[in-house]
């Protein structure tokens, strides 16, 4: 895919504890989500936001989705990790359910 309207960019980002995550909100402009983890950032938001499109709505959902999973898979492993257990808790079976039974 390629054109005006098409996604870019690539990135990598592995936080440890010294993160930060904002949300910049605009009256008339897209949000921009921006996380930081030491001398890293990464800002994302919609291409076209004054005119929100369907599909950045969309996107915008997906991403609150997939960032649920990600949180239910954390609390998992840390709960295992802390609580000696096999890991298999109720975070995870949410992981699940958000990510359609695939977790």
């Amino acid at each position: 895919m390629s054109g005006e309207a098409a996604s870019f960019g690539s990135v990598g980002l592995y936080a440890g504890a010294d993160w930060t995550v904002r949300c910049h909100a605009y009256p008339v402009a897209s949000p921009i989500l921006a996380v930081d983890a030491g001398r890293t950032s990464v800002c994302i938001s919609i291409r076209n936001g004054v005119d929100m499109p369907d599909a950045g709505v969309e996107f915008a959902r997906e991403l609150a989705r997939r960032a649920q999973q990600f949180a239910a898979e954390c609390e998992r492993l840390h709960a295992a990790r802390t609580t000696g257990g096999n890991g298999d808790d109720p975070g995870r079976a949410a992981a699940r359910d958000i990510a359609g039974g695939a977790a």
